[in-house]
């Protein structure tokens, strides 16, 4: 439970979250014909609930525990959105296995030039911004 694990980690001063790597669950929005398949899900079908997930812990813990942000990033507008629900660092795995190492450099270039557009000059004043504490 989400409550359960905010409040260990803030007892116990954890240093951080990774949040969301994975999930078992299967959103209506799957198309593939092997949705039905077990194990853990990953990447761009991730995206939404991971994002909420951030937003939940980001507030449970009252945005004192630096969240990892996980689950669909493939761009910089995906990493914003992970920013802005309270990740202070944003990882990519899935995207990266499908696009290479210029994923990398895409998403920074991307985020740059959102930022710029918003005239925001540090990103860290974004973190947690969409969530109501």
């Amino acid at each position: 439970d989400k409550l359960d694990i905010a409040d260990v980690v803030l007892v116990h001063k954890v240093d951080g979250l990774i949040v969301a790597n994975t999930t078992v669950s299967r959103p209506d929005s799957l198309l593939s014909s092997n949705k039905n398949e077990t194990g853990g899900l990953s990447g761009a079908p991730l995206k939404n609930l991971s994002t909420t997930v951030i937003r939940d812990m980001y507030k449970l813990t009252n945005g004192k525990i630096p969240i990892i942000g996980v689950g669909g990033v493939s761009n910089g507008a995906d990493a914003l959105e992970k920013i802005k629900a309270g990740a202070s660092l944003v990882q990519v795995y899935s995207a990266l296995t499908y696009q290479g190492p210029p994923l990398a450099k895409k998403i920074l270039q991307e985020l740059e030039e959102l930022l710029k557009r918003i005239e925001c000059k540090n990103v860290s004043e974004l973190i947690g911004i969409d969530v109501e504490l």
